[in-house]
């Protein structure tokens, strides 16, 4: 019932104020500070971060890139070798349909489509990997070719019902079982357009079953997905580490160079068994 209330705000009044965002260029690291097409480079590669804890209601707001969105991390290094790297950063004190909708994601991608990139992109991690979701799914010709989610809570964690401070509620919701519920309903004709492709890195804890520790691996890779033909990869490592570890770095970029097709029925199946396991048939 909030997410609903907080929707059917956003389209009461469209004069809300916009979310507090960010969008730069990390490598190579541009001279003057303008967005810029490496020569020869086609492909543009484009970092948004996830949920990140506050405790005072003062930080919430403010739009603050992530240590492994710095041009100096493990996973821009990597994707550098064959891409150009950008990333997005935002304010957390509005629902996530704001932020797909009023922050500097779709003036960003379509200064990357002016300056020639023929691939655009969106490798987004946990709530990140939603945003990216959202974007194409709303807006199929904004020129995203590809999309990378890496341990997405698509059906909601648990988690997000934690304590938060007040400001940052409406996007903790967003992010719960409830809400994602909430949200699928709401977006029931939605589909990832077919000439995006679409992957999601489903991560689990060594040794552990069905969760990266923050999200369940069904979370991660759903049911409404699956049966878009969907492809997943499964990697070992926590919800935090698998966007900072060297050997996954190397994986997500080699999803952002590889084609991503959509897998039919059989490969679903068989796919269930080997990256849910058990978990397959817990919702």
């Amino acid at each position: 019932m909030l997410f609903a209330l907080i929707f059917l705000a956003s389209l009461l009044q469209p004069d809300l104020p916009t979310v507090e965002s960010l969008f730069e260029q990390l490598a190579p690291a541009p001279a003057n500070g303008k967005l810029a097409r490496s020569a020869e480079q086609h492909r543009a590669v484009v970092l948004i971060h996830g949920y990140y804890i506050h405790l005072q209601d003062k930080h919430v707001g403010k739009a603050e890139f992530r240590p492994w969105q710095q041009g100096d991390s493990t996973l821009v290094k990597e994707l550098a070798k064959n891409a150009d790297v950008f990333a997005l950063a935002y304010g957390q004190d509005v629902s996530l349909e704001t932020i797909v909708a009023e922050s500097k994601l779709k003036s960003g991608v379509a200064q990357l489509r002016k300056l020639g990139y023929r691939d655009i992109v969106l490798v987004g991690h946990s709530a990140g990997g939603l945003i990216a979701r959202q974007f194409v799914e709303d807006h199929p010709d904004a020129g995203v070719t590809s999309v990378v989610q890496v341990c997405s809570p698509n059906s909601g964690s648990p988690l997000a019902g934690l304590y938060a401070p007040k400001s940052q509620r409406a996007f903790r919701q967003c992010l719960s079982e409830q809400g994602r519920q909430e949200c699928l309903k709401l977006r029931a004709d939605k589909r990832i357009p077919e000439k995006v492709q679409f992957v999601c890195v489903v991560a689990c804890l060594d040794g552990a079953k069905g969760t990266d520790g923050v999200v369940s691996c069904v979370s991660q890779w759903p049911e409404d997905l699956q049966k878009q033909g969907i492809p997943a990869v499964k990697v070992t490592g926590d919800h935090r580490a698998v966007v900072r570890d060297a050997k996954i770095a190397e994986v997500l970029a080699g999803l952002v160079r590889e084609n991503q097709p959509r897998w039919d029925a059989e490969q679903i199946d068989k796919a269930k068994k080997t990256i849910l396991g058990d978990g397959a048939e817990r919702k």
